[in-house]
């Protein structure tokens, strides 16, 4: 063999290991399953329970999946972005979640005072005396990096509303027209 090989030529105790399996009845070539760790930690089963992990909770961690499922990092972060296509992304802010009932009646005020400021423009401005409010927090908000999840490229982007806290508060009131602010205080 070493002479018609050369340097591809099986070494003498794998040809024997080799001879002696095929006494004992083995009929293949390919090698046994073996127990243990498997080759790769991306299988079907790791990327379905990654996926139902972060559909329960979006906001965790690479580290907290990791240390759930027990499969290291690099390959949560794997699965998370090959396989299920998803990315972390934070909140967007905006001022308040509405209703469906209170956009369109914000919908039909718009409609209303745009004909009529289309048929008066300069006393239409006049007529307006305005009032805003707004509470001002003495507390620590969450943070965008506190706010992070997971997503699809095809899901919306999450939404936050305004954070509402019982107590530390106080309100700021401004009033004005069109010639400017008549009165502004603290309650």
């Amino acid at each position: 063999m070493a002479t018609t090989l050369g340097d591809n030529a099986l070494a003498l105790s794998t040809v024997q290991k080799w001879a002696a399996e095929f006494k004992r009845g083995r009929e293949n070539l390919e090698d046994d399953l073996r127990g243990g760790r498997p080759a790769t930690a991306t299988t079907q089963e790791n990327n379905d329970r990654i996926h139902h992990i972060v559909m329960d909770e979006r906001r965790l961690t690479v580290n907290q999946m990791a240390n759930t499922v027990s499969i290291s990092r690099e390959r949560i972060e794997n699965i998370l972005h090959k396989e299920l296509e998803m990315s972390k992304v934070s909140a967007r802010w905006v001022p308040r979640l509405l209703t469906s009932d209170q956009k369109y009646t914000r919908l039909v005020m718009s409609e209303v005072n745009l004909t009529l400021f289309e048929v008066d423009p300069v006393s239409f401005l006049e007529r307006f005396f305005a009032q805003d409010e707004c509470w001002i927090y003495h507390f620590e908000p969450e943070t965008k990096w506190q706010s992070t999840q997971w997503k699809r490229p095809s899901s919306p982007a999450p939404k936050k509303a305004k954070v509402v806290s019982s107590a530390g508060k106080v309100m700021a009131s401004v009033f004005w027209d069109a010639n400017g602010i008549k009165i502004h205080f603290n309650l």
